[in-house]
């Protein structure tokens, strides 16, 4: 009986709380009756050619934490969704390796998903990629590659201009000329 009532009790939170963050994201009203819009992220086509960078949690294999901020120092920044364990994925990695003179105005972003954190250490093995300082791979604890993916084949790249707004889309494995032009 009390199991049944904890478990009721815990449906009802759940529901209260997901229907007041539902009310929080409506248009609200400030003390000078001008209306105050509140950027509803949900309704954000992070997919589309010119959306913003949508927000980033990214966990290294060493613990480490970053977010969307960490990468506002760069020119550009270019996101890879990838598997750790796809032959595509590290052939990409060794093509974006072997011009990483290219990428110096550019910072790498490699998220693959929460799933994957155990294979960042043989991905480490067969791409080498950590002695790369402008390389930062990690896992997804944002739902970056829910709302970015478009789950057509891996790895897919996403570059970002200065002002953090997409500006190509690539799937499959990607020649570095066609990239270079959206990374200078």
């Amino acid at each position: 009986m009390l199991r049944k009532l904890l478990v009721i009790t815990l449906l009802f939170s759940t529901v209260a709380v997901g229907y007041a963050q539902k009310k929080d994201r409506k248009k609200k009203k400030d003390k000078g009756n001008t209306e105050v819009v509140v950027t509803d992220t949900a309704k954000i086509d992070y997919k589309a050619i010119g959306a913003p960078l949508p927000p980033l949690s990214i966990t290294t294999r060493t613990g480490e934490k970053y977010t969307e901020k960490d990468f506002k120092s760069h020119k550009n920044l270019l996101v890879m969704m990838f598997n750790p364990t796809c032959d595509h994925c590290q052939e990409e990695t060794a093509i974006l390796e072997k011009n990483i003179e290219q990428l110096k105005d550019t910072k790498l972003l490699l998220v693959a998903a929460p799933s994957m954190i155990d294979y960042l250490e043989f991905y480490n093995n067969v791409t080498r990629y950590s002695k790369y300082p402008e390389i930062t791979v990690g896992v997804d604890s944002a739902g970056f590659i829910d709302k970015t993916f478009n789950y057509t084949s891996l790895p897919q790249i996403n570059i970002y201009d200065k002002n953090r707004k997409l500006v190509k889309i690539f799937s499959g494995v990607t020649q570095f000329d066609a990239i270079e032009p959206f990374v200078k």
